[in-house]
Formats: C-alpha cells, sequence, structure tokens
C-alpha cells in the first residue's frame, strides 16, 4: 500500500536522490549542491513549499515538490506543482495519482486558488494523469533565464 506524507529530514537522503534522477531524466542540469540547499531550503521553510514523498513500505518511491506564490492571475495564493517524480518501475500503478492527491489536498488546505504546472511535450504519460485530474493545458510555452 502506497502512502504519501510530507518529507522530513529524515526523507532528506531519498528526496536528494529521487530529485537528481527527475532533473536528469528532464535534461536539467543542477549541481548536487545546489539542489541540496533547495531541498534544505523547502525542508526548514514550509511556507516555501513541501516536499511529500510516496512509500511503499519503507522505501522511498516517489517525490512531489509544491511551492507556494502569490499570483496576480489567480487573484492569490497559488500553488506551483514543480516536480512529481516515481521511480520508473513503479510508473503506471497509481502511485503519481496519490502524490497529485494529496498536493491538491495541500494545495486545498492552504486556501490556494489554484495549482499551475507544466508538462514536457514528450511526457504524454504525465500530462494523461493531469488531464484526468481536472488540469487543463495552456497554449503557453514557459521561459526561463538563469540568473547565476
Amino acid at each position: 500500500m502506497i502512502a504519501v506524507a510530507p518529507a522530513t529530514a529524515v526523507d532528506r537522503s531519498d528526496c536528494l536522490h529521487l530529485l537528481a534522477a527527475q532533473l536528469a531524466e528532464l535534461g536539467i542540469p543542477l549541481a548536487a549542491d545546489r539542489l541540496a540547499a533547495a531541498v534544505d531550503g523547502a525542508l526548514a521553510e514550509p511556507a516555501r513549499g513541501v516536499l511529500l514523498v510516496a512509500r511503499d513500505g519503507d522505501a522511498v518511491v516517489g517525490v512531489a515538490y509544491v511551492s507556494f506564490v502569490w499570483a496576480l492571475e489567480h487573484g492569490g495564493l497559488s500553488a506551483w506543482l514543480e516536480e512529481l517524480y516515481v521511480l520508473p518501475a513503479l510508473r503506471g500503478q497509481g502511485v503519481g495519482g496519490r502524490l497529485l492527491d494529496q498536493v491538491l489536498a495541500l494545495a486545498r488546505a492552504r486556501g490556494c486558488a489554484a495549482v499551475d504546472l507544466e508538462v514536457e511535450a514528450e511526457h504524454a504519460r504525465s500530462a494523461s494523469l493531469y488531464a484526468r485530474a481536472g488540469f487543463r493545458a495552456h497554449a503557453r510555452a514557459r521561459w526561463v533565464r538563469p540568473l547565476g
């Protein structure tokens, strides 16, 4: 049975491992020390965002990270589902859905008006998960400019 709960300091290593795998899968270069600093910052300040872990028994098999922003587009507090990653061997078995359900519950509990996310164009399985949960695609392109 998959259980989902907020990550604690005990889960730090598992979160780092899974998030590094997620970023590598997406081709996003991020030095290990920068990822560790970001995870530590999230664990230290829950107002910034929350890491959730999915466990199968004692094993952490999935992770999600949701951050919070004050968005004019949504009229106030909103959530940004930045990462949702499930070990490849367990994809298609409901782990991602369980994580997403908890993200939505957490956002509602915090009073968020909406949850935003992005999906890589070639990740049809992920897009299907989000569509089943009531998300709709924007006809926008996300742009980024690293500052450091």
